[in-house]
């Protein structure tokens, strides 16, 4: 049919109305029968697909005839025909495909829809949208969410359940609610879009449960139809099939065959609950270098810590870690990779949190303080696996004929045995001493143990045995993944009758193997967590021979699709963890790249648009190991090359691959992160740029504003939609919509830009309350956070903008004599400014302290052009003026370095409180700025000059 009449389409919608209230109350019906009452999805309409195009054709000529509210009693073909929409939605432009595609179609119609999709919710049991997209995007988190999985999705799903194929259990596939929990925790390292899909574990469980049963099996929470298509969407990529194929495969051998327990076991099974007292534990470890024992802290990945609570993870991957003991913090994002070594300078306090979030929030620390926890004191025992290396025994058993390290706290005695040593730590607060236990142990050096709160095993044995385990302490503790069988053997001294193994208190009688010393147990799908398994040896008489514990955990399957793990030859790491494509090239993220030193290697950097496909690439030859400043310097020769800018603007993905054959091959992945507003921009012919927002959000109240370069604080308001004629020298753009905003610096000309010359941009003071002094800082964090192009001059005039901002704070709040000074600095160099020290110098006070502190600060500026430098320096020049003006707070002396250099930064980590008695302080005290001011403008002109160019 290519022509519908409009008393036909009236026809059509009432046929399709009524057909699909029919198909919706029965799965609502079905749905409600199950164990767990499932949602119904509108894309479950089971419609031929003769009929869904009749229904797409009858809906289009209805909106293009008649305003929507019109339908209002046959609305279920308009909910049908967003779902399906939704199906074919790529990532940022739902309304915008949907306009297209919709004659007629005006946004006043959006509510319209929203308020349908609710009503299928209330009368048939239909799926609502949750998270914190869903309260984002009110009105097309609906359509999305009916579309069951958007074709742009099907991928990343069928790669996460391949990936998560070895962590399925019978429990997981019945439970599809606990399935989804479990497989959002591991969306951090997918897509933007993809993770946003997962904010509903629900949703995301019954679509993985009904995936992994099959189409031809069916399943009682999707439609065959909808599952059909569903499969066929992923088979249509060669990849995508066999991920799900090895999927489906893997959760067909655990419905076959399990390990189970009595439903008694669960009540004592570490596993059911929520805390898994050794997945997120750290390993304790020894190393001996130089005749001393060193203590180090071995951190796993925390990511199942955000298993119910996804916000865990954007904590983790975007704050510094310091642990109780260590010296040097943890790397931004570091708690997301396993691996990550920490050398204690001083041995942990037991009373004390041992892992803690920098400016984590309170919730999120309690979480880690809670989930990862070293074993109690007051002794700690080790090991010995080779003459250089020992790892803790948790359970402190001592085996004869074994070597051990014990570690106690200063204050304590070791044990009163013959063959107990002393030996050097290299940690403060704790003492050491060497242990060659003697085979056979005489029983008054076992009571001398015994006394000291440790055990010897003498007469049996639970050991790993087959398959080599993840992590095996020697004793009472080993560390499988899950779905990989844990093969234990249990060996006895002693000849018994049979063994009572008791596995998270589930009883299980086997008969021993007559004539063996050992007997061999295979215990397959343990879930997640931790258990204990415990052999009683019982003899003929039925008598207890003797007794052995094992504690065995099963770690979750944290695959991902960066080669970035311990132990490859090459090994890249990004802080914060995951960064987008914009933190990367912003300059808000860094990247380390470990590998064998002075060893050459290529970098390759690739962009990426939405389908993947390549735009450009570009290369590098680099030699390892690469640390933050040498990526910084990396960074910006890459954004310079024509390859890059080209296709900067373009790419929705950008792969950063350092590669030397023989060695290994290590990557990074970073998508365009989904932004409901976002600005592209167009070079015209006459080499001019044009600006245009893609609104994406639900409201039609976005305000689009443009800040020029000579005025960075006046806003120009322009009617959203419309294309908008950039200047010469670019600028920036924001809008805002409800709570949303965006901005992005606008591309330059640079031949035009070189020929006007330079200019000072113009900044209004305002006044000196702390509401004048807030907005100045909001405009500076306004000009900084906003996204980059790929044109590196709009970086030269952002600086601009930054400096006049910070020039004019200075001036309202340090009197006229160093005002007098930041107006010549408007147009002074890194030359100038050493030419011109002394005067700076002299300016920042008159009293005897006051000079004094600007010669301590002058003495210092080369020192502190190392960045490192400058924070521990300019703390114990300026802290006696700071207790002159009344001021104990330890982390003043950032602020003035942050309100000296970095403004904008003043309105992110501090509390509102502190923010404003330090700003009252400094209106009291000027001369805390002119040295903050003093100190960051001398040490950047003694810097080098990707440092000075950060403007003054």
């Amino acid at each position: 049919m290519s022509n519908v009449a409009s008393s036909d389409t009236a026809e059509l919608l009432q046929h399709f109305h009524e057909l699909l209230s029919v198909q919706f109350s029965d799965l609502r019906d079905a749905r409600a029968a199950l164990d767990r009452v499932s949602p119904v999805f509108a894309l479950e309409h089971d419609l031929s697909k003769d009929d869904l195009e009749l229904l797409k054709l009858a809906v289009r000529e209805a909106i293009k005839n008649n305003h929507i509210t019109r339908y209002h009693r046959t609305w279920l073909p308009f909910v049908v025909y967003a779902a399906e929409m939704g199906y074919g939605y790529v990532g940022d432009e739902y309304w915008t495909t949907f306009s297209s595609l919709t004659p007629r179609w005006t946004s006043q119609e959006r509510s319209t829809i929203r308020a349908w999709f609710v009503r299928f919710h209330d009368q048939f049991g239909g799926a609502r949208p949750t998270g914190a997209w869903a309260n984002q995007f009110t009105i097309i988190a609906w359509p999305i969410t009916h579309a069951v999985l958007p074709v742009d999705l099907q991928r990343q799903l069928a790669e996460l359940l391949y990936n998560f194929r070895t962590g399925l259990t019978t429990a997981l596939l019945n439970d599809p609610d606990e399935l989804g929990i479990r497989l959002a925790a591991r969306s951090g390292w997918y897509s933007s879009r993809f993770r946003n899909f997962c904010q509903n574990p629900q949703l995301l469980g019954q679509v993985a449960a009904a995936l992994l049963s099959g189409a031809d099996s069916g399943s009682p929470y999707l439609v065959r139809s909808t599952l059909a298509r569903l499969i066929a969407g992923l088979s249509h990529e060669r990849q995508a099939r066999q991920w799900l194929t090895s999927a489906q495969r893997a959760a067909n051998r655990v419905r076959a065959a399990g390990f189970s327990r009595s439903p008694s076991a669960g009540n004592h099974s570490p596993a059911s609950t929520a805390r898994l007292p050794r997945a997120t534990d750290p390993r304790l470890f020894l190393r001996r270098l130089d005749g001393a024992w060193y203590a180090y802290a071995e951190l796993p990945d925390m990511t199942p810590l955000s298993e119910r609570l996804p916000h865990v993870y954007d904590e983790l991957r975007t704050k510094r870690a310091r642990v109780n003991g260590g010296g040097r913090p943890v790397p931004t994002g570091g708690l997301v990779y396993g691996g990550q070594e920490v050398r204690f300078e001083t041995w942990p306090d037991i009373m004390k949190p041992f892992v803690q979030l920098e400016r984590g929030t309170e919730a999120v620390n309690s979480l880690i303080a809670d989930q990862a926890v070293m074993s109690g004191g007051p002794w700690w025992l080790f090991r010995q696996q080779t003459s250089g290396h020992a790892i803790e025994v948790k359970g402190r058993f001592l085996r004869p004929g074994v070597r051990y390290i014990l570690i106690g706290m200063a204050d304590r005695e070791p044990p009163s045995v013959p063959w107990c040593t002393p030996t050097i730590l290299a940690v403060d607060g704790a003492k050491a001493w060497r242990l060659n236990v003697p085979d056979p142990l005489p029983d008054q050096d076992a009571q001398a143990l015994v006394a000291q709160g440790l055990s010897s095993l003498a007469t049996v044995a639970i050991r790993p045995v087959g398959l080599v385990a993840s992590a095996w302490d020697g004793e009472g503790a080993v560390e499988s993944l899950a779905g990989e069988p844990a093969i234990i053997g249990i060996r006895a001294e002693v000849a018994p009758e049979r063994c009572l193994v008791t596995i998270d208190g589930d009883p299980h009688f086997v008969p021993w193997p007559d004539g063996q010393a050992d007997l061999i147990l295979s215990l397959a799908s343990l879930d997640v967590g931790s258990h204990t398994v415990a052999a009683t040896l019982i003899g003929a008489d039925n008598g207890v021979l003797t007794r052995g514990d094992l504690v065995i955990t099963i770690r979750d399957p944290q695959v991902r699709p960066e080669n970035a793990t311990v132990g490859e030859g090459i090994r890249l790491l990004a802080s914060p963890a995951r960064p987008t494509l914009s933190e990367l090239w912003d300059e808000r993220a860094t990247v380390t790249v470990h590998g064998p030193p002075e060893t050459n290697a290529e970098m390759i950097v690739t962009l990426l648009d939405e389908d993947r496909l390549e735009l450009g690439a570009t290369r590098r030859k680099v030699t390892l190991p690469i640390e933050e400043d040498e990526w910084a310097s990396l960074a910006r020769g890459i954004r310079l090359e024509n390859a890059f800018k080209a296709h900067y603007d373009d790419a929705h993905w950008c792969t950063v691959t350092v590669q030397r054959d023989g060695i290994g091959v290590a990557s990074l992945s970073c998508e365009r992160e989904f932004q409901p507003l976002c600005w592209r921009f167009r070079r015209e012919h006459d080499g001019s740029y044009v600006a245009r927002l893609h609104d994406q959000t639900d409201g039609d109240q976005t305000t689009v504003e443009f800040f020029d370069v000579e005025q960075p604080l006046a806003a120009v308001r322009h009617r959203q939609g419309v294309d908008i004629a950039l200047p010469v020298r670019g600028g920036l753009l924001r809008a805002t919509a409800g709570g949303i905003t965006t901005a992005a610096l606008a591309p330059t000309q640079p031949n035009e830009v070189f020929a006007l010359g330079s200019v000072s941009p113009h900044v209004p003071f305002g006044d000196r309350s702390t509401a004048g002094i807030m907005r100045l800082a909001d405009a500076h964090w306004l000009w900084m956070s906003a996204d980059l192009p790929a044109d590196p001059f709009a970086v030269s005039q952002q600086q601009m903008a930054l400096s006049a901002i910070t020039r004019a704070v200075s001036m309202l709040l340090t009197g006229s004599h160093w005002a007098a000074i930041e107006r010549k600095l408007a147009t002074a160099d890194a030359e100038w400014v050493l030419d011109h020290l002394d005067e700076m110098e002299r300016v920042i006070g008159t009293s005897p302290a006051h000079l004094a502190l600007g010669k301590r600060i002058s003495h210092n500026l080369y020192d502190w052009s190392v960045p490192e430098k400058i924070l521990p320096g300019f703390a114990e020049v300026i802290t006696p003026t700071l207790r002159e003006s009344g001021i104990d707070n330890a982390s003043a002396p950032r602020f003035l370095l942050t309100m000296a250099g970095r403004l904008g930064y003043i309105t992110q980590p501090w509390s509102g409180p502190d923010r404003n008695a330090m700003l009252d302080r400094i209106k009291q005290s000027p001369v805390l700025l002119r040295a903050a001011r003093y100190a960051v403008i001398g040490s950047r002109a003694y810097a080098d000059p990707d440092e000075a160019q950060r403007g003054f």
